[in-house]
């Protein structure tokens, strides 16, 4: 479980793009993997929702058409973090409120038509599946 700790700890920053080399190659890591996707979504829906209001309706379509396409991807995640130990799993929340804290920090340091983008890119990722094209292994681990 360690490694998909370490995993999560490389997707740390929200502006950085994935690459497949660091797919998952098991449950452990998928999860990680996928974890990451969802906070991230949710960190930055409510950032745009409150610093971006203009793109708020556009972000918010977004994520709730892609919550509804992954439905399955959720489910097996909130099952998969039940399965992981209770140690780890509180060390996964830990850095992820972290994560989230160092997120909202950089995007209140971006200037207005930055942060305008980044939440027009979210929602372009979120409409066109690029979380899936970026880690399609951590994908097919979860819709199963």
């Amino acid at each position: 479980m360690r490694i998909f700790l370490t995993l999560f700890g490389l997707f740390l920053s929200s502006y950085a793009y994935s690459n497949t080399v660091f797919d998952a190659e098991n449950e452990g890591e998928a999860i990680g993997i996928v974890y990451r996707h969802i906070k991230e979504i949710d960190v930055l829906k409510f950032m745009c929702q409150g610093k971006v209001p203009e793109t708020e309706i556009i972000v918010s379509d977004a994520v709730d058409s892609w919550m509804a396409r992954n439905s399955v991807v959720v489910t097996n995640l909130m099952s998969g973090l039940d399965r992981i130990p209770t140690k780890e799993r509180e060390q996964l929340f830990e850095l992820a409120k972290r994560v989230s804290h160092n997120t909202i920090i950089l995007f209140n340091k971006q200037s207005q038509s930055e942060k305008e983008k980044l939440c027009l890119v979210l929602a372009n990722k979120l409409d066109s599946d690029l979380f899936k094209e970026e880690y399609p292994i951590a994908y097919k681990f979860m819709s199963k």
